[in-house]
């Protein structure tokens, strides 16, 4: 089977002040630019969603509930980069209301091993086509105790028979040295995580 990483981000929810979270106040708050650094804007069309500032490889989205610093290539050191412009986020803005911080690593798997969609299917599905339902797609989610926070893994399985797995790293708290903490994960850790789930619980090899 070949596995493929995607999307992988850092989110933290809060309350964050969209006046100071300006494209010039990423660039110096955050990604500790100097003044005129060229930075990359996107600003929607229509208005409504957020602008994206982007920079090396990097791109940030404020909201009002929620601030996001994605990884534009799904690699390991461009998260851990992410992670910790996320930590800069909180230590430079204290006065800032937060509830929670997480990573996220998703994968795809386009060519699963009949073993693995076997694995995926209950038997809460036969009840559903004793009911003559037909099923679209599979869908089920697992919370694992991890350090001080949890792993969350949410694993679909689509009507094209491709899976999607989603590794989120969440912690709960109001505190700025909880989360600060957690986002300070080593990098290699959440590496050896993934991958010893990758193997022992999917079958694949290093993504």
């Amino acid at each position: 089977m070949n596995m493929e990483p995607y999307e992988w981000n850092v989110v933290i929810l809060g309350f964050w002040n969209p006046a100071i979270l300006t494209p010039a106040g990423i660039a110096k708050r955050l990604l500790g630019l100097e003044e005129n650094t060229p930075i990359g804007v996107e600003v929607p069309l229509d208005g409504l969603a957020p602008f994206r500032v982007k920079y090396d490889n990097v791109t940030v989205t404020a909201e009002v509930g929620r601030l996001t610093i994605l990884s534009d290539l799904p690699e390991y050191d461009l998260l851990a980069r992410s992670m910790k412009i996320a930590t800069k986020a909180i230590c430079s803005l204290p006065e800032t209301p937060l509830t929670a911080a997480g990573f996220n690593l998703k994968f795809r798997i386009d060519d699963p091993t009949d073993d693995l969609i076997a694995a995926l299917v209950t038997p809460l599905d036969n009840r559903i086509s004793d009911a003559e339902f037909s099923i679209k797609s599979r869908r089920t989610k697992r919370s694992l105790e991890y350090d001080k926070g949890t792993l969350n893994l949410d694993i679909k399985l689509d009507e094209t028979q491709k899976i999607k797995i989603h590794f989120n790293f969440h912690r709960q708290s109001a505190k700025q040295e909880d989360l600060t903490e957690w986002l300070e994960t080593p990098i290699d850790k959440v590496r050896k995580t993934v991958n010893s789930i990758n193997k022992k619980v999917f079958q694949c090899g290093e993504a």
